[in-house]
């Protein structure tokens, strides 16, 4: 859709005036002969509890949300068809809002519709917005339910999705895969709780480490896509950290706390996205992890009851998500089985104490191997930089990332002693690997 032109309906519900209240919003892609019709099929929607409120404050609530999410999927026009002349008559500066609850409300839908290239507001009869008061009237009860207080539903259309903050529309256009390091630092994190050692206390942010884990991304042709490999214990904090709005799936190296202490928190993502995502892990880690998170992959709980829903799939060779394949790396990790994960030209291995050669096999050929390195002293479960370098040395990637990186290393005097091509990661970095 070039013009990225939305029609926007929303509503607002209220059991009580105030009471417990609630928005509905839903977006129709302008360019398809109907989309005004009452009856049209929305591509995308909001479903939202906000709380005991009023409902005209419901009903801008509604109005702020609609056009903060049109701007997210990048549309540059809108057009809002509202069953509140009041609301039409006052967006539009005809009508002064007198309520002081209300005015702050109007003033940011107002700024907020200056980000698009041309909006239109315009009144409707409220029999035609019954999908947006629906959508209210749903989130209502869903929240008497316990279920999730906010869904937003996006369109697959690649072209109307905006990307995250960090993300390049190049990304998209030449299909590479986006690697983010959402945690670069060992199992208690950096600093550490009640250290004060040189790294625990560096002002360099570089030093700030939380646990590892990583976000693949890609564009398949229909969507933006995303894979966390390690739901571990900071998880709520990288997901807000970085935008993290969507999910297709998790990977999982091994059954560690520290990698796999927020598999709950997914609960986010299968509540807001109305959906079961699959978790993959060898199998071993895939047994043990049915025996701690049973309620979550029991296959018994619909999405949106409170806890994640989830579908295990466990290989010691291949699992696929959202039609990607990854490939798994055994890899030596104390006396539980661990593996890395590949996908192309990138690999992640993390927690290693050391790579079996017909490992380092698979590892050849890569644009990207980010690896784990713990420290300079020898440890018995994790291998130290130097020999994390020789593993890069052994499999010649193209660049290499060194990661599950502890206190003991400063971030500016490890880079300034790594080879060229190999540096150490820190949270927040962003890499790009060519689509093979």
């Amino acid at each position: 859709m070039s013009t990225r032109s939305l029609i926007i309906r929303t509503d607002g519900a209220c059991r009580g005036n105030p009471g417990p209240a609630s928005i509905g919003v839903a977006l129709y892609d302008a360019t398809v002969p109907g989309s005004d019709r009452p009856d049209a099929a929305p591509i995308a929607s909001i479903s939202a509890a906000i709380g005991t409120t009023t409902n005209n404050v419901a009903e801008w609530r509604a109005m702020v949300a609609a056009i903060d999410f049109a701007a997210e999927l990048g549309a540059r026009e809108v057009r809002l068809l509202l069953d509140s002349k009041l609301v039409v008559e006052q967006l539009q500066g005809r009508w002064r809002v007198r309520d002081a609850k209300l005015a702050p409300l109007c003033d940011e839908a107002q700024r907020g519709l200056m980000r698009f290239a041309t909006w239109s507001a315009q009144h409707v009869p409220r029999d035609q917005n019954s999908r947006a008061d629906a959508l209210a009237n749903e989130a209502l009860d869903r929240a008497l339910r316990g279920g999730p207080a906010w869904i937003a539903r996006r369109p697959e259309e690649p072209n109307l999705v905006a990307p995250r903050s960090h993300a390049t529309s190049s990304a998209a256009e030449n299909q590479a895969t986006r690697i983010t390091i959402l945690g670069s630092g060992a199992s208690r994190g950096v600093p550490r709780v009640g250290c004060r050692c040189g790294v625990c206390l560096s002002r360099d942010q570089r030093n700030q480490r939380l646990r590892s884990s990583v976000l693949v991304e890609w564009h398949d042709g229909a969507a933006e896509r995303g894979v966390i490999i390690d739901p571990g214990m900071d998880l709520r904090q990288q997901a807000l950290r970085h935008g993290i709005h969507r999910l297709d799936g998790a990977l999982v190296t091994h059954i560690h706390v520290d990698h796999t202490g927020g598999i709950d928190e997914l609960r986010a993502y299968t509540d807001a996205q109305d959906t079961v995502l699959p978790i993959g892990a060898g199998v071993a880690t895939a047994e043990e992890l049915r025996l701690r998170w049973e309620y979550a992959v029991d296959g018994r709980t619909a999405p949106g009851a409170g806890i994640p829903a989830l579908q295990l799939i466990s290989s010691d060779r291949q699992i696929q998500i959202a039609g990607r394949t990854f490939d798994a790396i055994p890899i030596v990790h104390g006396k539980r089985p661990a593996h890395g994960w590949r996908s192309g030209g990138f690999a992640y291995l993390t927690d290693v104490g050391s790579v079996p050669p017909a490992s380092r096999e698979l590892l050849e050929g890569l644009d990207l191997l980010i690896v784990s390195a713990l420290r300079d002293l020898p440890h018995p479960t994790h291998q130290t930089v130097d020999e994390a370098l020789a593993v890069i040395q052994a499999v010649a990637p193209r660049r290499a990332l060194l990661t599950h990186l502890d206190h003991d290393l400063d971030f500016e005097d490890l880079a300034a002693r790594l080879p060229a091509g190999v540096a150490p990661a820190f949270d927040g970095l962003v890499v790009e690997v060519p689509a093979r």
